[in-house]
């Protein structure tokens, strides 16, 4: 179906109602001939009146605002951060001209209604945008960090069989510890690829299976897994269960137990020999706070509140050296908050870190 622009179907209205007047008042009423001349100037005068305010408070300012709806459009394939940026600055422009629009006096009740609607429209696609942006240069940092982490072991592994394959597997002194090398790395790998796995559940909704369980249960089974490591160290692992006997908590206990294994086994790592880790509890009458504590080499300042960031390492070298994905405390930030809970650190360098978090009684 052809659509009439407003003006061309009021035009229209305006002389058929002017012809049935004019056929109405010489042919009816019998008017005179100079009575007939002054409806028909004043209809006119009237109708161009009528045309110029159509025009000025409804036409203009439809047009502009389909303009400004138009740039407002956006592409599905925004692959360059250039592409993002160069939209968000047109719209700030278009923002600027909708506010200008916005305090004309002129403007009527109707059309101030219809840019404030577009107005926030406009902001709405702004923030979209920006988030966008947000998410692909995690999301191609991610990718980086990825293929970086990946790279290592598969290289050291790949090193350690090319030199059994140049003949180091005759060699009885050294084979079995490039066979060693390539085992560990490939430990390495299979615990990135596990954290990646998990990242990848968690982000996408990963459904919990909370119950109540006995929290000092699940701090003692933890540290009983963990206890050769600490001992391999000479690193003293405390505990004391009477605090929380018979008490339990609400969560996923896997998951929560993931946290403790990944707090205690980080703790362990980066305290000195002959240090200490401490878990300890503070019951409240509604939650109970865990509290995982060592006397290692702390966090600097400035790196803590990037700890929790995926792949984001203190010292980077001294990280690998020591394992692990890079992830592990991604993985407890997404745990705890599928729990409603969050995670605090405390920490000063050389005198040891203390993490914290809450679990809902």
């Amino acid at each position: 179906m052809k659509r009439v622009n407003l003006l061309t179907k009021y035009s229209v209205l305006f002389f058929t109602i002017f012809l049935l007047l004019f056929v109405f008042l010489s042919q009816v009423i019998d008017v005179s001939n100079e009575t007939l001349i002054t409806v028909s100037l004043i209809s006119i005068f009237f109708f161009i009146f009528s045309i110029i305010f159509i025009f000025t408070e409804i036409n203009t300012p439809l047009k502009k605002l389909f303009a400004f709806s138009d740039k407002l459009k956006l592409r599905d394939d925004y692959d360059d951060i250039d592409h993002f940026e160069k939209k968000i600055s047109e719209i700030n422009t278009i923002l600027d001209q909708l506010s200008d629009l916005r305090s004309g006096s002129m403007i009527n009740k109707e059309m101030y209604q219809i840019t404030d609607e577009l107005y926030s429209v406009a902001q709405r696609t702004k923030f979209e945008l920006e988030t966008a942006k947000v998410f692909k240069i995690n999301r191609n940092e991610f990718m980086g960090n990825v293929a970086h982490e990946l790279r290592t072991p598969i290289f050291a592994i790949q090193l350690s069989l090319e030199t059994l394959l140049d003949g180091a597997v005759n060699d009885e002194k050294v084979n079995i510890d490039f066979l060693d090398r390539a085992f560990n790395q490939t430990k390495r790998l299979k615990s990135l690829v596990d954290d990646l796995i998990s990242i990848s559940k968690f982000e996408t909704g990963l459904k919990m299976s909370k119950r109540y369980f006995g929290i000092s249960n699940t701090i003692n089974k933890t540290i009983d897994e963990l206890n050769a490591l600490a001992e391999n160290k000479n690193v003293s692992l405390e505990y004391d269960p009477s605090i929380a006997n018979g008490v339990s908590v609400f969560g996923d206990e896997e998951r929560i137990k993931q946290v403790l294994v990944n707090l205690i086994d980080n703790a362990i790592k980066y305290t000195s020999t002959e240090g200490f880790v401490k878990v300890s509890l503070d019951v409240k009458e509604k939650e109970v706070f865990i509290n995982v504590q060592d006397n290692g080499i702390g966090i600097p300042k400035k790196d803590q509140p990037r700890i929790f960031e995926r792949f984001y390492r203190v010292d980077k070298a001294r990280s690998r050296d020591a394992g692990g994905s890079g992830l592990g405390l991604s993985i407890v930030k997404h745990i705890l908050e599928a729990h409603s809970s969050s995670i605090k650190v405390e920490s000063e360098e050389n005198k040891g870190t203390k993490f914290m978090f809450n679990l809902k009684r």
